[in-house]
């Protein structure tokens, strides 16, 4: 009987403990209440009897997981700015979860002003980006990754030099002043503030925007990895950038890096390996081909008697000589198909207490131009420290350097592969034939560099119920350097060394106090008061030396001529210290969330303001009211939200710099071996300017309807600037040439559409996000200085006129193509041709310009208003489907009713006036041009050596041509694979990809690109081009 009992009680508790020691395989897949969207780096924490709670997965893009436990085990989900969940395991297989919005996560959705909020309560207009829709695409410059998502927000693309900004402007024209002259003319920059986590930096530092300024020429955004992305917030109208003060009256751009948000510590590596091929390049005459076309080009013209100029003319005459017996394709000695990479590894973890990231990433790009590209090398970590309720910490370090080739151009231009291009009858490049426009693009020695190192804390405490006090410093230092030695052959036989050194040091503070807090779960009131302290110095060395004694010494080589023959005085250089100080308050209040009324004040000071107004004073106020909380439609569930939003607000920003309102001193030679230094007489310095005022009214409405299938934001706007800057002419008798006055203004109105559809139910298996965006914006000058009704540039190819369009093309009208001497109109009163100049006599096949001063003469009066460079419509398109594993991505831009001048093409066409040149020649067996008497084309002669009348002349209506263009930016391809698969391998997520970019534009212009032209819409011959990519990625987490 003893034996039966032990075995009866084996008996009774056998499931019992079967059970516990039975394990399953659990697959979780974890979404947001709100929109189903799934959500990556969710924490799974398994509970345990007697024990802490153990982190035992986390959840992949997808938002899934998959977890092996006992049936009856008990699971809880953790993730930051969401509500955590218990979920009890019950014997299940598949679990589906979704995560509720925390209450502390309304006050994250956007950041406006330093602040978190919730798109609900944001009576702005802002734009949000998320890390997903800017992943797959390797660039060197983040900037390039907004181009056709936001709308109102142009980005062009105007170089393909890697490492380089193109454009970027918000809400049409800020500035109307030009700069420079000819095809190195350059609009004011206009650029948006970036802010990045939560520090304002400068995305001009030390860039050659237009070749205004010297140095490496190197922008904070590239160095930037995009894989370190998190969020991107771009605001438009006064009340989004209020709080930002002067900087932000352009619109501000907010940039967050990633966070640790995963108990479960993950490690992430991004690789890719992209090719990079140079665009389709033009068609060239070579060899034999190139000799017959000139000696063909000499006999069918009228210039008969230079017939012996062909003996003269060794590469044409002697075709037996094997030094002019080639056929050369300097186009591919240039241009080269390139191999490139990336890699990006970070590690990340935490909860809400205590969370960490470091990321480190290297980017290596060669240009489709010899001698370009591009290094990154990054480092940044950040830490946020949350020790309980009250305190939060938060340390941010961020190293970067930058490493540029620029061959013989300054990254947007590339001189020697553009322009300066020999005859194909000449040998190429060898070591006993060197080839000036060669040896200064592939043999220029260039060493570019930038170092970055950006540091910031912020300590944020509550003081008191609903009460919290925080402080933000960052220490931001930068140093550029530039060495480049150009060879004697390149340069006029003369060894010649530049050398740039720049550095620039930035301490900012921002202190702040506020109050939140809630009423009655009805009255939420929240404010804030800070102060906001910058101190920034600057300091730049430029030298340019000549005249070494050969090409193996690379300077510097000093200045004492006693001792060496070298000639050079350092070209510019100069200290700045700035210092600037903001106060600045906000109110907020809602009602249920259904009224929000948003109210701020800033007052920006600083040391180089005018002595009339050293205060830049930014007032705003915004209104929402979210109308699916009414009563009436709370209950309709086909309304996910929807409201109505205003916003007036006014930025003021300094005018200008230290320099414009102060004058400097400049180095004028020396005197008994004493420097001299006398005051700049080029600019004089006006202590009277004043802010610039940007005066904007916005209207606003957003709607989701459908569980978020339609979405739907339309936004309408004005924006007026008063006292812009605007550099006015002076007589000589002032001993100046020119000075900065404000008196100028500009108008700005315009309409943003932005349009999204999610076809199929958040549940199906197949997703698919469409959205499609356009602006529409117009300008209207409203006075000039001086109360001028209109205005030229310097170089008389742009007219600002009051009540039109800001900027204007002003050229001569072109009216065809004579067709005969005849058809040449006589002067009745002289008896003379109609002419240029006093020996440019018109004939035919030249071309017709339009009289309009009726004096039988072409000059400046004859110019006219043609057009304008400033775009009236851009927008852009994205797509993003998945299916099970697969995803297909694509983004474009589309941008309409831009003129363009194509000065590439008037170059190349006038290179061909004489044949006795050693240049490249372009094939002209496609152009309609003018060749014998009586032909009617719309192109005059090519072969006409009259050069007085100049018939190829680019500031003419002939080469003036539509810029509309549809681009496709990138179309992505991937695969993730499945978590049963990884897992085995400990992998909690794998997607491989490819990616090709700029794989098609549509277009009616003749030109390469119709994107790659400067800002005043000028095709340069030596703009460097845009590639095309095709990548191969892949994304591996652990």
């Amino acid at each position: 009987m003893k034996l039966y009992i032990p075995l009866l009680l084996l008996l009774l508790f056998s499931d019992t403990l079967l059970a516990q020691d039975k394990i399953i395989s659990v697959k979780g897949r974890v979404t947001a209440s709100t929109d189903r969207t799934p959500l990556p780096g969710v924490s799974v924490l398994l509970h345990q009897t007697g024990a802490k709670p153990k982190a035992i997965a986390v959840s992949d893009d997808k938002g899934e997981f998959i977890i092996k436990v006992a049936p009856d085990a008990k699971l809880e989900l953790r993730f930051i700015s969401y509500e955590s969940l218990m979920v009890s395991v019950n014997n299940r297989n598949i679990i589906n979860m979704q995560l509720k919005p925390s209450a502390t996560s309304l006050k994250e959705s956007v950041v406006v002003g330093y602040q978190k909020r919730t798109k609900e309560t944001v009576t702005g207009a802002v734009t949000r980006i998320t890390a997903k829709d800017i992943q797959d695409v390797p660039v060197s410059n983040v900037e390039q990754l907004l181009q056709g998502r936001v709308p109102g927000l142009n980005i062009q693309q105007t170089t393909g030099a890697p490492g380089f900004r193109g454009s970027a402007s918000i809400r049409g024209l800020s500035q109307v002043m030009v700069n420079g002259s000819g095809n190195d003319s350059y609009l004011t920059p206009q650029s948006p503030l970036y802010v990045i986590d939560g520090v304002p930096v400068d995305a001009n530092a030390g860039f050659e925007y237009g070749f205004q300024s010297n140095g490496p020429g190197t922008s904070p955004l590239s160095l930037i990895p995009p894989e370190d992305i998190e969020t991107i917030d771009v605001m438009k109208d006064a009340e989004a950038t209020a709080l930002y003060g002067s900087r932000g009256a352009n619109g501000v751009i907010v940039i967050t890096t990633r966070r640790g948000q995963s108990a479960v510590p993950i490690v992430r590596y991004a690789g890719n390996m992209f090719i990079n091929f140079p665009p389709a390049l033009r068609k060239t005459i070579g060899g034999k081909g190139e000799r017959d076309y000139r000696v063909n080009m000499i006999m069918d013209t009228r210039a008969l008697d230079q017939i012996h100029l062909i003996s003269l003319t060794p590469f044409l005459s002697d075709s037996l000589n094997p030094f002019f017996n080639n056929s050369t394709n300097w186009q591919d000695i240039y241009y080269q198909v390139t191999y490139n990479q990336t890699h990006n590894l970070s590690v990340s973890g935490g909860d809400q207490k205590l969370n960490y990231k470091t990321n480190v990433n290297f980017y290596n790009e060669k240009g489709v131009i010899k001698n370009t590209g591009f290094d990154r090398y990054s480092l940044n970590q950040n830490i946020n420290f949350n020790p309980n309720s009250k305190l939060q910490v938060a340390g941010y370090l961020s190293a970067g350097l930058g490493k540029k080739l620029k061959g013989s151009g300054n990254g947007l231009t590339d001189v020697g592969a553009g322009k300066d291009v020999s005859s194909s009858l000449l040998p190429g490049p060898s070591y006993f034939n060197n080839v000036g426009h060669f040896t200064g693009a592939m043999l220029s020695k260039n060493d570019t560099r930038t170092y970055d190192i950006r540091t910031y804390l912020n300590i944020m405490y509550e003081v008191l119920p609903h009460v919290q006090l925080s402080t933000n410093t960052s220490f931001d230092y930068t140093a550029d350097q530039e060495d480049t030695f150009t060879p004697a052959l390149a340069n006029s036989d003369q060894p010649a060394v530049y050398g740039f050194s720049g550095r620039k040091e930035n301490l900012y503070n921002r202190s702040m106090i506020m109050y939140n807090n809630v009423f009655k779960d009805k009255h939420a009131i929240y404010g804030s008061v800070f102060t906001e302290t910058t101190l920034t110095q600057a300091q730049t060395k430029v030298i340019h030396q000549a005249n070494a004694p050969n090409d193996f010494y690379h300077g510097p080589l000093g200045f004492n001529t006693y001792y060496s023959s070298i000639s050079g005085t350092p070209l510019k250089g100069g200290f700045s210290e700035v210092h600037s100080v903001a106060l600045a308050a906000n109110m907020s209040y809602d009602y249920m969330k259904k009224y929000i009324i948003n109210v701020n004040y800033r007052a920006d000071g600083n040391s180089y303001a005018g002595v009339k107004e050293r205060w830049a004073k930014s007032p705003s106020i915004g209104l929402r009211w979210n109308f699916n909380k009414e009563k009436l439609l709370e209950d309709q569930k086909w309304l996910d939200f929807g409201d109505l939003r205003f916003s007036y607000g006014v930025n003021l920003r300094p005018t200008t710099d230290v320099y414009a309102s102060l004058g400097w001193y400049d180095i004028k030679g020396n005197y008994n071996d004493v420097t001299r230094i006398s005051p700049h007489l080029g600019q004089m310095p006006n202590p009277f300017l004043k802010p610039e005022k940007v005066e904007q009214l916005n209207y606003g409405f957003d709607m989701s309807i459908f569980n978020g299938r339609v979405g739907l934001t339309v936004d309408a706007y004005t924006k007026t600037v008063y006292n812009m800057l605007y550099s006015r002419p002076l007589a000589t008798s002032t001993g100046f040439s020119s000075t900065f006055t404000n008196d100028a203004s500009l108008y700005n109105y315009g309409y943003e559409v932005s349009l999204t559809l999610r076809p199929f139910k958040s549940t199906s298996k197949i997703n698919w996000t469409v959205n499609l965006n356009c602006a529409v914006n117009r300008d209207v000058l409203l006075s000039l200085p001086g109360g001028a009704t209109q205005m030229l540039s310097t170089d008389n190819t742009i007219i600002n006129r009051v009540g039109y369009g800001a900027l204007s093309n002003y050229l001569y009208v072109t009216q065809g193509v004579y067709r005969t001497d005849d058809d040449v109109p006589v002067d009745p009163i002289t008896g003379l041709r109609f002419r240029t100049g006093d020996l440019g006599y018109y004939k035919g096949g030249d071309v017709k310009f339009g009289d309009i001063d009726g004096n039988y003469v072409t000059d400046e009066a004859d110019k006219q208003v043609a057009g304008t460079p400033v775009a009236r419509i851009t927008g852009g398109f994205n797509s993003y489907l998945t299916y099970k594993n697969f995803s297909l991505s694509f983004n474009g831009t589309v941008l309409f009713k831009r003129d363009l001048i194509n000065n590439a093409l008037a170059e190349r066409m006038d290179n061909m006036r004489s044949p006795y040149e050693e240049k490249t020649l372009v094939d002209l067996s496609g152009m309609n041009y003018w060749s014998q008497s009586g032909n009617v084309s719309r192109y005059p002669n090519p072969y006409n050596y009259n050069a007085y009348t100049n018939s190829y002349r680019g500031l003419q209506t002939l080469f003036e041509e539509d810029g509309s263009y549809i681009k496709i930016n990138a179309v992505t391809v991937g695969y993730t694979v499945d978590r049963k698969w990884s897992s085995k391998y400990h992998i909690n997520a794998l997607r491989v990809y490819t990616t090709v970019t700029n794989p098609l534009m549509v277009t009616g212009y003749t030109g390469p690109n119709p994107e790659s032209v400067t800002e005043l819409g000028r095709d340069r011959l030596d703009t460097y081009p845009v590639s095309k990519t095709l990548s191969f990625g892949l994304n591996v987490e652990f």
